[in-house]
């Protein structure tokens, strides 16, 4: 049977290979990411659907939605059994539905990775 101090030191060691791994984890990412050009050294792309050249930089847009998903109570007006008891008034009937988008724009280095935005 381990002491308690024992289990505090394999825990700390644990929780230091968990911080390497999570570092390691970034530094992966950041070296596969690149910055955006600035605006002193580079004139701003424009969209891809404006540039002509295949092989030009551009930024590319894409529009991503989701069409349904509940987001409410749907109230209704009529004369259904629970409405009598309420004196005719609204009852709830359903859930209300609703869509939302997002629009995403970045930075491609060719016009070709982004062929969807016309």
């Amino acid at each position: 049977m381990k002491s308690a101090s024992q289990e505090d030191d394999y825990t700390c060691a644990l929780m230091n290979d968990e911080r390497a791994d999570v570092r390691s984890s970034i530094s992966i990412l950041e070296s596969a990411v690149k910055l955006f050009p600035s605006a002193n050294t580079v004139t701003a792309p424009s969209r891809c659907s404006d540039v002509s050249a295949i092989w030009a930089p551009c930024l590319c847009t894409l529009e991503m939605c989701i069409g349904w998903y509940p987001c409410g109570l749907k109230y209704c007006k009529g004369k259904p059994e629970s409405a009598l008891q309420n004196n005719g008034g609204s009852y709830r009937c359903g859930i209300k539905t609703c869509r939302k988008c997002h629009q995403y724009t970045y930075y491609v280095r060719e016009k070709q990775q982004c062929l969807w935005d016309e």
